[in-house]
């Protein structure tokens, strides 16, 4: 085989591999973001690219358009010309007389989508919770749901899915389906990356002529808008924050060090839940005021939480950035993080975590004379599923 490196005025850099013997058969490698990237310059447009993504564009349409413009005319002529350039030469009668013509077809095609990312955290944790969902829910059935046909026995070549991870690389995850498979996995930190790799179109009912790239083009986009809305749909949860970690660990202001705030920390409670209800007052509470609401609402003795006290647990809060002080009339409110954090707390205790500890270690309340009240249903529906986790947990 002789092998060419070249740089193509309208596809870009390219290769082309010609075989040393008949029929002399002659293969191209060629990425269309390279395409795009002439097209974009030949047209004045700033743009800002990293590897084979792009970052930013000024015109967005133009982007697009540009992309379209890639046709299955334009790829054929620079092949019909290099090939005429570097490919083997014949007579115009040998031409005839051995019936030689040139026919184009794709024989691998990698369609990808990326999502661009300012910082790490996030697609980070994206990517590990869609690996998991993905060996978790992406079954047989779904994956044959996503490449846009019916599973049945006459199925031959690959449907499962795995989590592979190169030698000093990155985790990717696989999702394969007869000859062809999706693979998501992050790139430079900032890019989530899912990308459809075939080899044998007539897998997807696809011709492999170069004519049809129009074709594949679409139906390989469509498989991609079904993967990636799967993982949307899972995706759109609750996830994990880890607010409680953070809050529990100390924090250095100046050359002051203030403990963390814990979340059974019976003081902080109960001052959270006065600093909440005091929430209608707009110019903020004084220490003594504060204190004073918090020895009437717990009943509380005078020698069971001092004034002191309170304003070491104030200086807390503000540490951690719960609680602001007007320094004028040295008056607390809770800030914007704080209200939030204050009512997870007393919440968690009051309303989720006291009453279903109670129902799960003391007495379990009977479901048949159960009051009509939505919370109360929640409770009892939040028991059941605690107990099928614990079952489960224990057949694994």
């Amino acid at each position: 085989h002789y092998c060419f490196y070249l740089r193509d005025p309208v596809l870009g850099p390219m290769v082309m591999r010609v075989a040393s013997f008949f029929p002399f058969q002659t293969t191209y490698c060629l990425n269309g973001h390279r395409f795009i990237e002439n097209e974009l310059n030949r047209q004045g447009i700033a743009f800002r690219k990293h590897d084979n993504a792009f970052l930013a564009v000024d015109d967005p349409q133009a982007l697009q358009a540009a992309a379209d413009r890639l046709t299955p005319e334009v790829i054929r002529e620079r092949l019909e010309y290099w090939t005429l350039v570097l490919g083997p030469k014949f007579s115009r009668r040998e031409r005839s007389a051995l019936n030689l013509r040139r026919f184009y077809a794709v024989r691998q095609v990698e369609y990808c989508r990326n999502f661009v990312f300012k910082r790490h955290f996030p697609i980070h944790k994206i990517f590990e919770r869609s690996c998991e969902l993905g060996l978790w829910r992406l079954t047989a059935h779904k994956i044959s749901e996503i490449f846009g046909t019916r599973l049945t026995r006459r199925l031959r070549g690959k449907l499962h899915t795995t989590l592979e991870q190169i030698e000093h690389g990155h985790h990717i995850f696989r999702a394969y389906w007869k000859n062809g498979f999706l693979k998501q996995y992050e790139k430079f930190s900032t890019f989530l990356r899912n990308e459809l790799c075939a080899n044998n179109l007539t897998d997807f009912g696809l011709k492999k002529g170069l004519a049809h790239v129009a074709a594949v083009r679409q139906k390989f986009a469509q498989i991609t808008d079904s993967f990636t809305a799967f993982q949307a749909q899972a995706l759109n949860v609750h996830v994990d924050f880890p607010l409680l970690q953070r809050l529990a660990r100390p924090v250095t202001r100046g050359t002051a060090r203030f403990p963390g705030i814990k979340i059974h920390d019976t003081r902080m409670i109960r001052l959270m839940e006065v600093l909440l209800h005091g929430g209608t007052r707009l110019a903020g509470w004084r220490a003594p005021q504060i204190h004073q609401a918090v020895l009437n609402t717990s009943a509380l003795p005078l020698t069971r939480y001092g004034l002191n006290q309170l304003r070491y647990d104030l200086r807390k809060l503000r540490a951690h950035g719960l609680l602001e002080r007007d320094g004028q009339h040295y008056a607390y409110r809770l800030t914007d993080k704080g209200v939030k954090v204050a009512v997870l707390f007393v919440l968690f205790h009051q309303r989720l975590c006291g009453p279903l500890a109670h129902s799960l270690f003391r007495q379990q309340p009977d479901s048949t004379q159960q009051p009509n009240s939505k919370l109360e249903a929640a409770l009892h529906k939040a028991d059941n599923s605690i107990r099928e986790i614990v079952q489960l947990l224990e057949a694994a």
